[in-house]
């Protein structure tokens, strides 16, 4: 005869405790999954966090949080899916080529994180250098940086690098909103001499050149991070406090700059009118004293540039109904989104003597505006499709794109070797890598883009990756020799024509270096080169405590 309690069989009460294990299972996972990111391979992506299920949400000035163009990660940050390559494109390549440009992209792919990047402890604070200059740019981090999003899934130690550099991001910017270089080490304001005082150095800052792109990177960045997918408890990252008040400043920042002459405080020695900058009216558009090529500009409204803070505004609305929840922050950036539309649709669409409408390069709210121009920088005119801004106007972008392409803009260049866009930034009759890239991503005509890549290959100069600038009818003559920006920008130009990604490339070349490194010679019995090192080992970490003492704090 069974025992019984409470008038259950011992049978029965078992088949009660399994179920209440399970349904108590059920819960510990649920709340493991909501309290931290340990848990993060357990979590689907299309469930507890769905960056793409997206709820049509419309808030106040018209701007609309659902919008295709923002429900995904920018380019750089989105990869590419395997075997999508254009048959026409391809076809236009030779097998050879093909190899050649698939082993150059590998050679950039992680030429940043083994290079440029320095890691605090455990991935803190990570500081990412730009190149051949020692220093941090908010705009060309966030590019380097972006590049692996889409590869988290695979590295998932590249997510605390992530992380750690979006941390300084928003720590520089707590620093300074109007600085747009930054360095690893805080410097004592008297340690620079009276010269580099006047211009802003000092503390964190390495340049103060004022770039209202740079503050639009960093807010992209983080839809860029939100919207990638499988990351577990990504609203628990973006919810510190710090990234939370670097956004919060950087929209103040925005709204002051669009009433410059009245109320902004901020002088830079090299401008115009006691370092003020060339006069400007009120047009509705954020003020900047400089290009994304850290060169002056001419006019204080850069429409490329206003387009590239609009989109990351109405990304920032999404992520304030999504994550942040604030009333104030979540007005205040659509008003300035919808501000700075309406300053681009009235004063940055200029109708030439032939009746063509194109966009305006910069404008000054006065009636005067910088056309038959672009820098070869991303914002840019040449970029527009890319700058996630919904509301331009894709006959007017074909008409801007045309002329900026041709030799009505001066600094349009054509050699023996390459054509593309050069800049006043550097000499004359040099033109860009990185905008042969941007060219190649805006374009569907296959043509184009393969006599595109072709050059990319030639502007290596004898380092295997790509340059500053290179002269259109001597490629071997480059300026900086290493520059991260245009090495990210190549990966994704290349990803996306050819269709594949270029991880395997990139590990075949680290294998290949550990065995020369080695010396291994293969052979039975011999050293192989999965043995040694994976590429996580490779990323700089800053870890004696000297070191950290000096280093990000």
């Amino acid at each position: 005869m069974a025992f019984s309690a409470e008038g259950l069989s011992w049978g029965r009460r078992a088949v009660l405790c399994i179920i209440a294990l399970n349904i108590s299972g059920i819960l510990v996972l649920l709340t493991a999954q909501l309290a931290g990111p340990s848990l993060h391979w357990l979590r689907d992506w299309t469930d507890l966090h769905n960056p793409y299920a997206f709820i049509k949400v419309r808030v106040r000035y018209g701007v609309d949080s659902s919008t295709s163009i923002i429900q995904h990660p920018e380019l750089w940050a989105r990869g590419v899916r395997n075997g999508t390559a254009s048959g026409n494109l391809t076809a236009l390549l030779t097998a050879e080529e093909q190899e050649e440009l698939i082993a150059l992209c590998g050679r950039c792919l992680y030429n940043s994180l083994t290079r440029a990047i320095k890691v605090k402890g455990s991935g803190d604070m990570v500081f990412v250098a730009t190149g051949d200059i020692d220093d941090m740019w908010i705009r060309d981090s966030a590019v380097q940086l972006s590049i692996y999003f889409p590869r988290i899934t695979g590295r998932p130690a590249l997510r605390r690098v992530i992380e750690g550099g979006i941390r300084a991001q928003a720590f520089y910017i707590l620093q300074d909103p109007y600085a747009n270089a930054y360095t690893h080490t805080w410097r004592e304001r008297n340690a620079w001499s009276p010269s580099h005082r006047r211009i802003g150095r000092g503390g964190w800052v390495a340049t103060r050149n004022y770039e209202l792109d740079s503050g639009a990177y960093f807010i992209n960045m983080l839809w860029n991070y939100y919207t990638t997918p499988g990351l577990f408890a990504a609203e628990r990252f973006l919810n510190e406090t710090m990234i939370v008040d670097a956004v919060a400043l950087m929209v103040r920042t925005w709204q002051t700059e669009q009433h410059h002459e009245r109320d902004s405080d901020y002088r830079y020695s090299e401008l115009l009118r006691d370092g003020k900058g060339p006069k400007s009216n009120y047009t509705g558009m954020s003020w900047s004293g400089y290009r994304p090529s850290d060169d002056p500009q001419v006019y204080g409204y850069n429409v490329p540039v206003n387009m590239y803070a609009a989109g990351a505004l109405e990304r920032a609305v999404a992520l304030n109904e999504r994550v942040w929840r604030s009333a104030g922050l979540g007005a205040h950036a659509a008003r300035l989104a919808d501000d700075i539309r309406q300053g681009i649709e009235k004063w940055g669409v200029v109708t030439m003597k032939d009746g063509t409408r194109v966009y305006a390069y910069e404008v000054d709210g006065m009636g005067n505006s910088l056309l038959n121009f672009d820098d070869p920088n991303v914002p840019s005119l040449l970029s527009i499709p890319l700058l996630g801004y919904a509301h331009y106007d894709p006959e007017i972008y074909a008409a801007t794109r045309a002329r900026i392409l041709s030799p009505a803009n001066a600094w349009y260049f054509e050699g023996s070797a390459l054509r593309g866009l050069g800049s006043p930034h550097t000499p004359h009759s040099h033109v860009w890598p990185l905008a042969m890239s941007v060219q190649g991503l805006t374009t569907e005509d296959a043509e184009e883009q393969a006599l595109l890549l072709r050059q990319l290959l030639a502007t290596q100069c004898g380092t295997g990756l790509m340059h500053e600038s290179v002269h259109v009818s001597s490629p071997e003559v480059c300026t900086r020799p290493w520059f991260e920006w245009a090495n990210a920008m190549a990966v994704v130009f290349i990803e996306n024509a050819l269709g594949n990604a270029c991880d395997d490339a990139a590990e075949e070349q680290r294998r290949a270096a550990i065995s020369e490194r080695e010396n291994l010679q293969g052979g039975r019995s011999a050293d192989e080169t999965l043995f040694y090192e994976t590429l996580e080992a490779g990323i700089q970490h800053i870890t004696h405590k000297r070191k950290i003492a000096r280093h990000l704090a």
